[in-house]
């Protein structure tokens, strides 16, 4: 039940999560290119709210959203708080305390590269809410990709939260038994938790040899043409949000190198 509920894909009969895998993934690429090259605010802001305008489109609960929000909010706090003492930039200072300045293009710059971790990490979501694993794979062999890479991707995308869900399984069935890992300060902490790694590593180790079996008894690795039960086909609303998706971010990608537009976080 843990893994269910950790697992990215919300099954849903919406637009989205009948488009083409290959659309979302050419989709998530060109997106990401204009995550990674830009740093203007407006940009990187207008790319995660289009995300949540998707997400909201697609049916994905507000739970799950929320989730996302509380897991990237470590990372996100620490870029807000160190890009700016690390990384001041020029101007002049807000404030001063040593070698440490604190100034505003500093500031600017802390929120872009937040934005952008944001953005992109939300993008990637999009995708897995939406696409099945199985589809993603079956996407990524159509565009070329060797099938053994592409079920490698497949794998890891399903059993990522699978593996989560073990840690937390042991976790707490290891204070069911009186072992509290949540007290004490942080060293504390962390040494409470290496008998829960042991065991999930344990759990793990178990699974991926249980699934190497499950693999080759289906054949993996069998020099055979491989067959499919479901067909890939590009529709009509395949090739319109193609198009679209490719003129929009396209021509940001094109803004960006070669009139130069968007290099400046302000």
């Amino acid at each position: 039940m843990t893994s269910q509920r950790l697992d990215l894909y919300v099954t849903r009969d919406t637009w989205l999560h009948r488009l083409d895998p290959r659309v979302k993934t050419w989709a998530v690429l060109l997106a990401g290119i204009v995550g990674l090259a830009y740093k203007h605010l407006l940009v990187l802001a207008g790319l995660l709210l289009l995300t949540h305008l998707a997400l909201l489109l697609a049916r994905v609960p507000g739970e799950r959203v929320r989730w996302l929000w509380r897991g990237l909010a470590p990372v996100l706090l620490l870029i807000l708080i160190l890009q700016p003492l690390f990384a001041p930039g020029p101007g002049p200072d807000l404030l001063r305390l040593g070698p440490v300045r604190l100034t505003q293009s500093g500031i600017l710059e802390g929120v872009s590269f937040a934005l952008r971790a944001a953005a992109l990490a939300f993008v990637v979501a999009l995708l897995l809410a939406t696409t099945q694993p199985t589809a993603l794979v079956q996407g990524l062999v159509r565009v070329g990709l060797p099938y053994a890479w592409g079920l490698t991707i497949g794998l890891a995308i399903r059993y990522l939260p699978t593996t989560y869900g073990l840690f937390v399984t042991v976790r707490e069935a290891q204070e069911a038994r009186g072992w509290i890992v949540s007290r004490g300060n942080f060293v504390k902490r962390a040494r409470a938790h290496v008998p829960v790694l042991v065991a999930t590593i344990i759990a793990s180790l178990r699974l991926s040899d249980s699934l190497g079996l499950a693999l080759a008894a289906r054949g993996l690795g069998y020099p055979a043409r491989r067959t499919t039960l479901h067909h890939l086909h590009f529709g009509a609303m395949d090739w319109i949000v193609t198009a679209l998706v490719t003129a929009v971010l396209g021509g940001l990608i094109v803004l960006r190198f070669v009139m130069g537009l968007g290099g400046r976080a302000w």
